[in-house]
């Protein structure tokens, strides 16, 4: 395969938009052709709509590079059914490859190793008599009455979890409720096939919110009116 695009996909959960833009633009300034730098987890759009974006731009032979040392197994073996997901639900008929990543490659590694002796004398010393684990302001839980865990994990994200995360931070300040809600986002919370999920607490009630008319109607039923919604609820915890 000879690709004409490459898709760059990134597992850090806890990587900062600042840091995350930083090596998007260094891998696009590095790479040769068309790409795109996604993050498997986070609020940003996920892999399938950058593949559309590399498509409507014209690629047709596409490489899907994971990025980490090494990148997660369990996530690389579920990758090729995801992919292939995608080019089915698409019609794409051009060619889509997945690469390894570069936990084999020595020449990176070695670069990683001179890297690492050549910048050490910038490294930040530590300090023993500075520093805690404690920080000030994170002793008292933020007031409020419905406690949120959105799922942002890689295949909740794969089906577009990131931006629907975006969309319900808008819809609870829309509808007036977001100051009563602690909203947390989380790694896997296992119903992938369900997602993207969205756990509500104290009630206890899992839902699948599939698009923008699903987050209004959540909320407006769920946070506001107090009532649960059985045609999106796909688990409820027993008392």
């Amino acid at each position: 395969m000879t690709p004409d695009a490459i898709l760059f996909l990134i597992s850090q959960p806890y990587l900062k938009g600042r840091r995350l833009k930083a090596l998007q633009a260094s891998l696009t300034r590095a790479c040769p052709i068309p790409c795109a730098i996604v993050r498997m987890e986070g609020r940003e759009a996920g892999p399938m709509s950058a593949l559309d974006a590399l498509v409507g731009e014209g690629a047709q032979n596409i490489l899907v590079q994971p990025v980490g040392i090494p990148f997660s197994d369990s996530l690389f073996a579920w990758l090729p059914g995801a992919l292939a997901h995608w080019q089915r639900e698409r019609g794409f008929d051009g060619e889509l490859a997945l690469a390894s990543d570069q936990i084999g490659d020595e020449a990176v590694l070695a670069a990683i190793a001179r890297s690492s002796l050549d910048n050490a004398a910038e490294a930040t010393p530590v300090e023993t008599d500075r520093g805690s684990i404690d920080g000030a302001g994170w002793d008292e839980v933020p007031a409020h009455r419905h406690h949120l865990l959105v799922c942002t994990g890689p295949r909740c994200n794969f089906r577009e979890s990131g931006p629907l995360s975006a969309i319900l931070a808008e819809e609870l300040t829309r509808q007036g409720v977001a100051r009563d809600c602690l909203v947390a986002t989380t790694g896997c919370l296992f119903p992938c096939n369900n997602g993207p999920v969205v756990a509500h607490y104290p009630a206890g009630h899992w839902y699948r919110l599939a698009n923008a008319d699903d987050v209004a109607r959540f909320v407006s039923t769920v946070l506001k009116d107090g009532k649960s919604l059985p045609q999106l609820m796909i688990h409820e915890v027993s008392q």
